[in-house]
């Protein structure tokens, strides 16, 4: 009932159960937006093979890379794969236990397409006048959840909030391996990409990727307010949100 960093799971879900529902959800969120979805099927059963080709009736492209990889090694496929993306297309990479909400892509997808007018405003540059790099050239990651533990005073940092049609978005510098990148952006950052996968080391990820109020070479790494999406770990999960509510519709049999 735990999981790998024996962490409690939360609603009494087993891990395939838990599996169900993250994959369920994020069906869901994705219907809204053209997607093609690529799973890392490391060591997976018959029954979840099953389970996760039968989506492929509702329409959905999925295609499924098997073999016995690990996390690490996983993590260097995700990459690998990413790399053969179209620049301008978007890769969400997702680990197998977050469960999102319905309108999950759907303000992403505003985030993306009305970043100039979100991110790019006159009047915050003047407002940071050591600021001598150019918003708009700098590269955004979207990490989904909303991780509670940000609200804690020896967590609080100094960061950017910019307003959006639905959400607010916050500036953050730590994420887990679980967030969307433009396709362009994981060959510009491949290097730290792949060497962050020893270890699954998400805190060397955070680090060299993203930036504080000074960018440099940096992303720019954002988390709407309220999340999109929750780990599903105890202590750790997204606040505001229901989530109980949409673990039971997505429970299914």
């Amino acid at each position: 009932m735990h999981s790998l960093h024996n962490a409690p799971r939360p609603f009494d879900l087993d891990k395939r159960t838990l599996i169900k529902v993250c994959f369920r959800s994020l069906i869901e969120a994705l219907r809204p937006v053209d997607h093609r979805i690529v799973i890392i099927a490391d060591r997976l059963s018959p029954e979840m093979t099953t389970f996760f080709e039968s989506f492929r009736e509702q329409g959905h492209e999925i295609e499924m890379v098997h073999g016995e990889y690990g996390n690490d090694n996983s993590l260097r496929k995700q990459v690998e794969l990413a790399l053969s993306v179209p620049d301008d297309d978007w890769v969400y990479f997702v680990e197998d236990d977050y469960v999102h909400t319905p309108e999950a892509f759907v303000w992403m997808n505003d985030l993306i397409v009305n970043k100039d007018e979100y991110i790019t405003k006159k009047t915050i540059l003047r407002q940071l006048k050591f600021w001598k790099t150019r918003l708009d050239t700098i590269p955004i990651v979207i990490h989904t959840p909303d991780y509670p533990d940000r609200y804690l005073p020896r967590y609080l940092r100094p960061s950017l909030i910019f307003l959006g049609k639905h959400c607010h978005w916050r500036q953050i510098t730590n994420t887990t391996f679980t967030f969307l990148i433009k396709a362009s952006s994981v060959k510009r950052y491949k290097d730290i990409l792949f060497y962050s996968c020893n270890g699954a080391d998400d805190g060397y990820l955070s680090r060299a990727l993203y930036g504080g109020l000074r960018f440099g070479d940096k992303a720019l790494c954002l988390s709407p307010i309220p999340g999109v999406s929750t780990h599903m770990h105890d202590g750790v999960m997204t606040p505001l949100v229901d989530w109980a509510s949409i673990v039971d519709r997505h429970r299914g049999s």
